[in-house]
């Protein structure tokens, strides 16, 4: 996956079923492994994020 802050990102997926009326419906998580350079491009972008939020209060 390619983010155009943190660049190329190698990360696995899990898609796991939610239960409801719709069977179609299903929730996709995304991580890399620990200690990769992906990780860390991870946890830019989530402290980023957390970051962006205080700025807006």
């Amino acid at each position: 996956m390619r983010h155009p802050l943190v660049g190329e990102m190698t990360l696995s997926y899990e898609t796991l079923k939610v239960s409801g009326d719709d069977p179609d419906l299903v929730l996709v998580t995304y991580h890399a492994e620990p200690g990769t350079p992906s990780a860390e491009a991870l946890r830019l972008l989530a402290q980023w994020g957390v970051d962006e939020a205080v700025d807006a209060r």
